[in-house]
C-alpha cells in the first residue's frame, strides 16, 4: 500500500511539473516571464490549479492577462 501510494505521489508530481512546463511554453510566446511568475507556476503541485492555468495562457493575450486571473 505504502509503495502504491508512493508510486502515486511521483506519478502526480510528473504530471504537475509537465503542465507546469506546459503553461510556461505558452506564456513565453506572449513574452518575458518574471522570475516571480516562473517560481509560482513551478512550485504549484495542484494539478486542477495547473490544469485551470493551462485553459488561461491559451486564452490570455498578455502575461499581463494571464497574471490577472490566476
Amino acid at each position: 500500500m505504502i509503495f502504491q501510494e508512493m508510486l502515486r505521489e511521483e506519478y502526480d508530481e510528473g504530471k504537475a511539473e509537465g503542465k507546469a512546463e506546459a503553461v510556461l511554453n505558452l506564456l513565453e510566446e506572449l513574452g518575458e516571464i518574471s522570475d516571480d511568475l516562473r517560481v509560482r507556476i513551478i512550485s504549484e503541485k495542484d494539478l486542477d490549479v495547473l490544469k485551470r492555468w493551462l485553459k488561461q495562457a491559451v486564452k490570455s493575450e498578455s502575461i499581463d492577462e494571464f497574471i490577472e486571473k490566476m
